[in-house]
């Protein structure tokens, strides 16, 4: 029997800068899609997070709050303090893209990023700061 026939899902690798931990050391991201819900596995030094939640952006939150145990977070976009999935982005694209979030302004297009990106603008946050930071943007932009 091939994983074909048992219908085993297709998965990518994406490697992240690793924050808190020495130089040049990533965490691994599996992403995958079973059961209708979101799989997300890390692997970093020698520890493996494997959950499903039903978005990719909450399994990284949940990934980041066990991480952030050891001191240690994943540099990318998902992790940082502007960045949020907003309901729309997570219903579309399963959580993958988010939007970087601009006090008194509504997202569009443009603003759109990847989760388990990097680049230059990510400030990393915790997922309760970052939480904060998307409840006060909220407020920002209903005023």
């Amino acid at each position: 029997m091939t994983p074909s026939d048992l219908d085993m899902p297709a998965t990518s690798k994406i490697a992240v800068p690793l924050g808190g931990g020495t130089d040049g050391e990533m965490v691994q991201f599996e992403i995958g899609e079973e059961y209708d819900a979101c799989r997300l596995r890390a692997s970093y030094r020698d520890q493996v997070v494997d959950l499903m939640a039903p978005d990719f952006f909450s399994a990284l939150c949940r990934v980041r709050e066990i991480m952030a145990l050891a001191g240690l977070h994943p540099i990318c976009y998902g992790a940082s303090l502007d960045v949020y999935c907003v309901d729309a982005t997570r219903e579309s694209g399963n959580g993958l893209n988010a939007h970087q979030l601009t006090m008194g302004q509504k997202p569009g297009d443009a603003d759109l990023v990847e989760i388990l990106a990097d680049g230059p603008d990510v400030c990393s946050s915790t997922v309760v700061d970052q939480r904060k930071y998307y409840l006060h943007w909220l407020e920002s932009v209903q005023a």
